[in-house]
């Protein structure tokens, strides 16, 4: 069957910190199957004039010290800002070394600690991505984060550790794009987990502005 929509993957494999490409990049594909997905280890996918023929970019980056340039940071923009769809998991939220993708993202990693079983449930807001996903358990990092103040976002999904809740999924709008980031996504296990599937899945649809 012939794929109408493209979306282009931008990750690491041998300049990878921690979270290689290869081995998430190939569910990715399987679970985002309405798309005709690129994978990608080079940023200058990033700018505006590479980015502009896909429906949407999907961010697996893992270069933690690396800082984009004005050009890949203003085609990330101006993408998104004129429409396009940006999903964002687990590590690729690295992109937050700039101040204005770290606003874009909507929140910034600030740390972990070690990994264990969490309990990702639904957040208290209503969002047509969530339509038919269930609360899930699966071994993961316990992302933190800083939520930015100025986005007003949407929270799909949360986790309780040390007796708080965390944030772990959320979603917006931006400009006329949209903007989806899951903090799941350290271990292969949590991609053969059948509502973590389905919650990539519908993610990058809504993103790409199909649901």
């Amino acid at each position: 069957m012939q794929k109408n929509k493209r979306a282009i993957l931008i990750g690491d494999n041998t300049l990878a910190d921690w979270h290689p490409l290869k081995g998430p990049g190939k569910e990715l594909i399987e679970i985002l199957s309405e798309f005709e997905i690129v994978q990608s280890e080079d940023y200058d996918q990033f700018r505006e004039e590479n980015l502009k023929q896909y429906d949407l970019c999907i961010s697996f980056i893992d270069r933690w010290k690396y800082t984009m340039t004005d050009e890949q940071t203003c085609g990330l923009l101006s993408y998104i800002c004129h429409g396009g769809g940006l999903l964002i998991i687990h590590n690729g939220i690295a992109i937050q070394n700039r101040y204005e993708l770290a606003q874009l993202a909507g929140g910034k990693f600030l740390g972990h600690p070690e990994e264990k079983v969490l309990n990702y449930k639904l957040g208290a807001s209503k969002h047509i991505i969530m339509e038919g996903i269930e609360s899930f358990a699966v071994k993961e990092e316990p992302y933190r984060f800083e939520l930015d103040n100025m986005i007003e976002t949407t929270m799909l999904m949360e986790y309780e550790d040390e007796e708080k809740v965390w944030p772990a999924a959320w979603a917006h709008g931006y400009g006329y794009g949209r903007v989806v980031y899951l903090s799941p996504g350290h271990n292969i296990e949590t991609y053969l987990h059948p509502e973590f599937r389905k919650l990539i899945n519908r993610s990058g649809l809504w993103a790409a502005g199909l649901l």
